[in-house]
This record gives structure tokens, C-alpha cells and sequence, in this order.
């Protein structure tokens, strides 16, 4: 990750995988498309319903499929996922259904001030508004094992891309 600009030290592993309140990497809530897909980091473009989305390129880390960039016509990105190789400013990681990685729900509950959690579905789905962004929120996907298996950053307002229940 040596940028090459003298005297400038390059970030350590974990701040250049972290899944931000504001982003990944130099992928940020609210860009345009364009600006997004300029960061390099997309792939796979696909539009369902009004909204476009795209997976992570793979080199960032195994996605959950189904998982992806969201990007509003109206509000630019207002997802963006997590992957095994990132993790949240708070420390949580991510796993999936094929291993028992990904931080467990205890972590999750220490990790969080405010978080609530729905059972209501396959899996519970823990959100936890983001530090530092009174806009956005994490939502953790929780397995059997207790550990979560997919996460996200994701606007509280998505544009209409239907993200948020």
C-alpha cells in the first residue's frame, strides 16, 4: 500500500480494510454512480428495479452473494458491503455459512452503544446506527453459530432501493 509520496506512511492493514461510517476505502455513501464506479472497486453491474447494483471487486475480499453495492438513481450509493476481509471501525468481522469465522453477537453488543435486533426473519439481523455517521447504520446477519456471517454499511435512507425492511 506504499503510495509512493515522500514521507508519507501508508495506512496499516486494518484502517485500509475497514468498512467505515462514511465508506470503504474510496468508495463513500452518497456518490454518484459515476463516481463510483471510478473508484475502481465495482464490478458486475446489474440494474433491479429503479436501482443498480454491483459486487465488490473479488480482489477486496469473499462476499456473501446477493450481497453488493446499491446505488440509488437519486441518493448515488447507498449500500455497501461487507467482506471476509474488512472489517467495522469497532472491530466486527464477517464470516460466512461455509466457516465459523465473523465476529460473534456478544462482540457485536460490545462493540455498539445502540443496536436492536430482528428475529423476525430466517436469520437475526442486528443493526447498530454507525459512529460517526448519524445517517448510515451497520446490519450484521447473524448464523446458527452465533457469529455474524454477512454485514453491511447502509444509508437510512435508501433512495427507494427497498434495503431497509
Amino acid at each position: 500500500a506504499d503510495t509512493g509520496v515522500a514521507g508519507e506512511t501508508a495506512p496499516d492493514a486494518a484502517s485500509e480494510n475497514t468498512l467505515g461510517p462514511d465508506g470503504y476505502k474510496s468508495l463513500e455513501l452518497g456518490m454518484s454512480e459515476d463516481e463510483a464506479i471510478a473508484t475502481g472497486l465495482l464490478t458486475d453491474r446489474q440494474e433491479i428495479g429503479d436501482c443498480t447494483w454491483f459486487y465488490l471487486d473479488p480482489a477486496e475480499g469473499e462476499q456473501n452473494p446477493g450481497a453488493g453495492v446499491v446505488v440509488s438513481p437519486t441518493h448515488g450509493v447507498v449500500s455497501i458491503p461487507g467482506t471476509q476481509s474488512n472489517q467495522t471501525p469497532e472491530g466486527i468481522t464477517m464470516g460466512s455459512v461455509h466457516n465459523d469465522q465473523g465476529s460473534t453477537t456478544k462482540q457485536i453488543e460490545n462493540g455498539y452503544d445502540k443496536y436492536t435486533v430482528d428475529k423476525t426473519g430466517p436469520v437475526p439481523i442486528y443493526t447498530a446506527p454507525a459512529p460517526g455517521n448519524s445517517e448510515a447504520h451497520y446490519i450484521f446477519a447473524i448464523g446458527e453459530d452465533d457469529r455474524a456471517k454477512d454485514m453491511g454499511l447502509t444509508a437510512d435512507d435508501d433512495g427507494g432501493c427497498g434495503l431497509n425492511g
